[in-house]
């Protein structure tokens, strides 16, 4: 069991709480989407509600992160993988992560017409 101040550590160099942010973005841009599409303004307008609104809630999320990488990785597997994210091929992963969401939703909504 890891203690907190790794599993923070771990949280803040890769940026964890951006990235899962960076994918309900993404997510709740696709739906939005593909609700206007079809014809569903209302629940598109709930989405975007939802789209607006969650981030207060994420914020709160943050502790419960920590908590539960506390409880499924020790301090040295927290060490390890603060050390892996700190390297250039990872942080370019990281930075590029927006547009390769973007390309992946892109071409799904293009195959799933």
């Amino acid at each position: 069991m890891g203690t907190k101040e790794k599993a923070r550590r771990f949280l803040e160099v890769s940026d964890t709480h951006t990235f899962y942010s960076t994918v309900i973005e993404y997510v709740l841009a696709y739906f939005i989407a593909r609700a206007e599409k079809e014809g569903n303004r209302s629940f598109a307008d709930d989405l975007r509600r939802a789209k607006q609104g969650y981030r207060e809630d994420f914020e709160k999320a943050i502790e419960v992160t920590e908590e539960v990488y506390c409880e499924m990785f020790s301090d040295e597997e927290l060490d390890d993988m603060t050390v892996m994210h700190t390297t250039p091929a990872i942080k370019r992963l990281r930075g590029l992560t927006p547009e390769i969401m973007n390309k992946v939703l892109e071409k799904y909504s293009l195959r799933s017409g």
